[in-house]
């Protein structure tokens, strides 16, 4: 079956940090989270994010936005990751974190040189070792230039290490996507657990998430 990466993020790309943050300022972390599973596991995120609808009798159509869930709501929605980890060992779950304030100024003259090489720690180690992929970015962080971009370099990345993996990116709103709205969620727990050492629902995934941290010197 054909491997399916869904890539979301959480966080932003400015940079002003002389402000708090919702208050005039930045984030001072960007997280991307990614889901790496085949076909026929689709479902299973779909279900977990179809809870989260029907629990609060909203209609698909109208978008959840991660932001907007309660701390409850987060808690159960960690320990759902967890559940489908347990039964669906295949899927695999993976997180990187950056630093803002560390980031050099080269990163913040090319803020997509930074997004792409954030995609690239996150993925190319996973993506060389299939050889299909249909990479699902969210379209909302991409835009139609930055698609081509990151899909060219991540072509180059994997040419580099001698993978044959033919890579297919395909960047979707994620209005149309609940497995796309689940790696959302899933971002923001662990972005909050940095921008607002907001432990209680990121500590759950630790044993389900394979993190890394670019917190640069």
């Amino acid at each position: 079956m054909t491997t399916i990466i869904y890539l979301d993020e959480s966080g932003d790309l400015g940079w002003k940090f002389d402000a708090p943050y919702q208050k005039g300022g930045s984030s001072r972390y960007l997280t991307l989270v990614a889901a790496v599973l085949d076909t026929s596991q689709i479902a299973q995120l779909e279900r977990a994010v179809r809870g989260l609808y029907k629990a609060r009798g909203r209609k698909l159509s109208s978008e959840l936005k991660s932001i907007h869930l309660s701390s409850k709501e987060r808690a159960q929605f960690a320990r759902k990751i967890v559940e489908i980890k347990e039964v669906h060992s295949s899927i695999e779950f993976f997180a990187i974190t950056v630093s803002k304030e560390r980031v050099n100024q080269a990163f913040k003259d090319h803020p997509n040189g930074l997004y792409n090489y954030m995609v690239k720690l996150l993925l190319i180690d996973v993506l060389k070792q299939h050889p299909k992929v249909d990479f699902i970015p969210d379209a909302r962080s991409i835009s139609a230039e930055l698609k081509h971009s990151l899909h060219d370099y991540l072509r180059t990345e994997l040419a580099i290490v001698g993978a044959q993996t033919q890579l297919i990116t395909t960047p979707f709103e994620s209005k149309n996507s609940l497995a796309l709205q689940f790696v959302d969620i899933a971002a923001s727990i662990v972005w909050a657990r940095h921008e607002f050492m907001n432990l209680t629902h990121a500590e759950q995934l630790n044993s389900v998430i394979h993190a890394k941290q670019l917190f640069f010197t």
